[in-house]
């Protein structure tokens, strides 16, 4: 639970802030399932059906994996690491004969078991919401009753830790990590039972509230842990919502329609870019619509963009329940909803707009540039790619730092 932008590198030099878009791609991959996840640069996707954690790419199509998919008895949902080669989720210890957090890892083929907490709560024992990019922590719950679970993620070559929870028999649970596993995200219980957002650096957990009070749980956060998104609450009448550590929790809103509940459900690697939805409560989720927010732009409806941008989308779709946003802030998916109301698993995947960097337009940025650049230099146009108004220095450091050979 990913971001890319035009200079990205160069963000200072070329003035750009967020993330830009120039046409795209919108993919049905079937009725009723769920795509949930994606990797870095959206090339991997994965989801579930009915029976089955799947794996989608554009090359192989539709590729059942196994697994035990979420069900009112099963917990966990469909995660992949940066590279996509590893699928986090919940799948069925042979041993036991009880659904355990796994990951899939698509290199052999198998189902690897991560480990529990020492109980279960029914069929299930621990579950798995989220897995770090470096694809070396899977995180979510273990039950230590059959009334109470607790947050744990399982490292690779460490084993299985339980986070813990602040408020005595209360649960816990992890839904998200950084890139490298050691900021943590998602939810503490507290006396009464609401789900407070949070987040744990190092196991310390921060509670977090805006300025009305406690938040909702946290969806996700960026590569380097620094910023959170997660559900609206009364609190923040029902507003999606993005916190930094250095700013705090910020609204991201208003909703398309009076009433309506929102949640960020992802962002982008560099927290530029999150994606989440409003909906009408207590309609299905899918009755709602999409969101997507840029440092840039603020919110934007997904639908709407996505036609704007000349992709094309059938006639009455509507694109209303994201699931995952890629680390590049390019590939959203999730559900979207036909005129008739039913329900498609959807890949949304937005083209980037060339550099400003690649004078020649031939899409690398080498030596033919510099020399564009070079037979320019002190003059305006060709080169100037900071846009001052002459080619100099600045702009030679710019095309330096975003090259390719």
């Amino acid at each position: 639970m990913g971001r890319f932008r035009p200079c990205a590198s160069l963000a200072g030099l070329c003035g750009v802030a967020g993330i830009s878009f120039a046409g795209g791609t919108y993919t049905e991959i079937g009725v009723n399932v769920t795509p949930y996840a994606a990797n870095t640069d959206g090339s991997v996707i994965a989801g579930y059906d009915s029976s089955s954690y799947f794996v989608y790419t554009d090359a192989a199509g539709y590729e059942p994996i196994g697994g035990s998919p979420p069900t009112d008895n099963v917990g966990g949902t469909p995660c992949l690491s940066g590279d996509g080669m590893r699928v986090g989720g919940t799948s069925l210890n042979p041993a036991t004969s009880l659904t355990e957090m796994s990951y899939y890892d698509r290199t052999n083929a198998t189902w690897v078991i991560c480990g529990n907490l020492g109980s279960n709560s029914g069929t299930s024992t621990s579950s798995g919401w989220g897995i770090s990019r470096d694809g070396r922590t899977v995180v979510g719950l273990g039950w230590i009753s059959a009334g109470t679970a607790h947050g744990c993620y399982w490292r690779e070559g460490a084993g299985m830790t339980s986070i813990g929870s602040t408020v005595t028999g209360r649960s816990t649970r992890i839904n998200g990590a950084s890139a490298d596993g050691t900021v943590l995200v998602g939810w503490q219980d507290s006396a009464s039972g609401f789900r407070q957002g949070c987040r744990w650096a190092g196991n310390v957990q921060t509670l977090i509230s805006g300025s009305g009070g406690p938040l909702g749980e946290a969806s996700g956060c960026s590569a380097d842990g620094s910023v959170v998104v997660g559900n609206g609450v009364s609190s923040n009448s029902n507003q999606a919502w993005r916190w930094t550590v250095s700013g705090g929790a910020v609204n991201i809103g208003p909703p398309p329609v009076s009433g309506w509940r929102g949640a960020a459900v992802a962002v982008s690697d560099d927290g530029q870019t999150v994606v989440g939805f409003y909906r009408p409560f207590p309609a299905p989720a899918t009755f709602g619509r999409a969101f997507i927010w840029t440092a840039a732009d603020g919110m934007r409806d997904l639908t709407d963009l996505a036609v704007s941008q000349g992709i094309s989308i059938p006639a009455g779709t509507v694109l209303a329940l994201p699931l995952d946003l890629s680390g590049n802030g390019r590939t959203i998916v999730g559900q979207s909803r036909t005129a008739s109301n039913a329900v498609n698993g959807f890949v949304l995947r937005f083209d980037s707009p060339a550099s400003p960097a690649d004078l020649n337009g031939d899409g690398a940025i080498n030596g033919l540039d510099l020399t564009a650049l070079l037979a320019n230099w002190g003059g305006s146009g060709t080169g100037d790619i900071d846009q001052s108004g002459v080619v100099d220095g600045v702009d030679l450091t710019a095309l330096l730092a975003a090259w390719t050979g």
